[in-house]
């Protein structure tokens, strides 16, 4: 059994820990910075008394298997990135064994995912103002995330307008091309609402007129099936949405058999 004094000594190193590991993840957004740290922060609460070397697989696993009950494994599995980028940041500033190495996401259930049409755009637009006119298409024809659109500055946009350079997920930089549409709005103002919730409200209340699942993500999915209707590569199209991966943009794809028509022609 630890001692008082050891016990104290212990939570103090893993707390050092975390501190240090919190401050090397400053490229992240807040949001993802701070589920993050809660993620790690609730691990360490349910540690047993030991050292950080001493930490196990099964005590991660043993949290893990707790913090599942009723939860669904897209939730989990955040918690389980955390914990990887914990000990990865452990293993390369402690010098301790990467004890998650092994350590894989659960499989997650394939949510549903709404999409629009483009009559769906114009519809929802033919009854709104313009400061919603503004927000919508700006989403729309950008494929910027809510938080990303809020925390959108001056800074962010070239002289000519010609396109904006933002900092997306895990402080990945990337450059999206202004259309003319954009470029028009730009032109009048960039004073959109600082605060993603306010652009939320402003989406879903748009497309509840005319009961239309409108929201700023299923404006960055019809802007990502947009391009590819019209051609774009897939590897463009994800470098645009700023993810990792082809496979991570698929999932953002309204594809339906249409897609798949004379796609076989270019052999002839």
């Amino acid at each position: 059994m630890f001692s008082a004094l050891r016990h104290r000594r212990a939570r103090m190193l893993i707390t050092k820990a975390k501190d240090d590991w919190f401050l090397a993840i400053q490229n992240l957004s807040p949001n993802t910075r701070q589920y993050y740290h809660r993620a790690i922060t609730n691990f360490i609460k349910e540690l047993p008394d030991k050292y950080i070397s001493s930490i196990t697989s099964a005590d991660i696993h043993n949290y893990l298997n707790k913090f599942a009950w009723g939860r669904k494994n897209s939730s989990l599995n955040t918690h389980i990135v955390a914990i990887k980028s914990w000990f990865r940041f452990l293993s390369e500033s402690y010098d301790i064994p990467n004890i998650t190495i092994g350590l894989k996401k659960r499989k997650e259930k394939m949510p549903h995912r709404p999409f629009i049409s483009k009559k769906d755009l114009e519809l929802v637009l033919s009854k709104a103002t313009q400061r919603e006119k503004d927000i919508i298409l700006m989403l729309a024809h950008t494929g910027m995330r809510c938080s990303e659109l809020a925390n959108l500055r001056p800074e962010n946009i070239s002289p000519n307008l010609s396109s904006i350079t933002i900092q997306g997920k895990g402080g990945k930089v990337r450059t999206i091309p202004c259309n003319q549409t954009v470029k028009e709005i730009l032109s009048r103002s960039i004073n959109f609402p600082k605060n993603r919730k306010t652009i939320y409200n402003i989406c879903r209340k748009a497309g509840l007129k005319f009961d239309i699942p409108f929201s700023p993500h299923v404006l960055r999915r019809f802007f990502a099936t947009s391009l590819l209707s019209a051609g774009v590569s897939l590897l463009i199209i994800s470098r645009l949405l700023g993810h990792s991966s082809v496979r991570q943009t698929e999932i953002y794809l309204g594809l339906d058999s249409s897609f798949l028509l004379g796609v076989t022609d270019v052999l002839d």
